[in-house]
């Protein structure tokens, strides 16, 4: 009996080994390896305004360092001289929405830095399956980074702070902010396509919906900013995205079924987002 106990050990031993090797191979291959993905970064690009655009470009560096990094090069662009604050949380490969940032820009006549910084190179399937803590742990350490700079500041002379991210970047968002003392300074939290989301989280895009601090997620339902929207496309499959799919083996291969293209259609389907703008009421441009 001892020998079949110590067989099975070293049979189960050996097979986590080898799926580790195999998981550290596949990380490499779309990390930083041939199959990594390089996307547009928008924010490497000049605004068509005055607007200032930051993207700490630090994969593979410690979180914090790569946050401080990062906030220097916003300090010395001028970027908490603004009157709005765009931190925004990139997907896995490090995408940004330019439809977003430019809709900012234009919403706050070009009075606003947007700051990015990237985590990986690894498509955001891969880091959700593979290595979710680092959007989470980037998402904080850019934002206690930035609070902790805003708090030095005459609360008079600080930007308002407005915290975006769609998909992954959404996920690592609502994490961050479970710190209250990140959570404090931000004004406005805008969430699109969060995994997992579809069953608590509402489409506010229509003003009445959204006019109120934080009316547009269910009280206790997640971290809140002073105001949080957070918006799903009815037919996203990422945002069922969730645990509960192992008690639902049909549902899950719908959604999984879904998946591939659901963010080539048109904004507004699937797990394509059209922009979205800080509520009447929560933060008005040039304030």
């Amino acid at each position: 009996m001892t020998r079949v106990v110590a067989r099975v050990t070293l049979y189960a031993v050996i097979v986590y080994a080898l799926v580790g090797a195999l998981g550290s191979a596949l990380w490499w291959a779309l990390d930083s390896g041939p199959l990594a993905a390089d996307p547009r970064l928008v924010l490497n690009d000049r605004a068509a305004s005055s607007a200032i655009r930051v993207y700490g470009d630090h994969p593979g560096l410690d979180p914090d360092h790569a946050a401080r990094l990062t906030t220097d090069t916003l300090v010395g662009a001028g970027g908490f001289d603004r009157s709005v604050l765009l931190v925004t949380i990139p997907t896995g490969s490090g995408w940004v929405d330019p439809a977003q940032v430019t809709a900012i820009e234009d919403w706050s006549g070009g009075d606003v830095a947007t700051v990015a910084m990237r985590y990986s190179s690894a498509p955001s399937a891969a880091v959700y399956s593979l290595r979710p803590e680092l959007a989470a742990d980037s998402a904080h350490a850019i934002l206690a980074e930035i609070t902790s700079r805003l708090r030095a500041l005459p609360h008079d002379d600080r930007p308002r702070l407005v915290v975006h991210g769609l998909s992954l970047g959404a996920q690592a968002g609502v994490a961050a902010l479970r710190d209250p003392a990140v959570a404090g300074l931000v004004d406005v939290a805008l969430w699109q396509g969060r995994p997992g989301s579809a069953a608590m989280a509402t489409a506010a895009a229509a003003p009445s919906a959204a006019a109120a601090p934080s009316a547009a997620v269910p009280p206790g339902s997640e971290p809140l900013a002073r105001c949080t929207v957070s918006e799903v496309n009815p037919d996203d499959p990422v945002a069922e995205l969730g645990r509960d799919l192992l008690r639902n083996p049909v549902r899950a291969l719908r959604v999984l079924s879904a998946l591939p293209g659901s963010d080539s259609a048109s904004p507004g389907i699937g797990h394509r987002y059209r922009p979205v703008l800080p509520p009447s009421g929560c933060v008005s441009p040039g304030l």
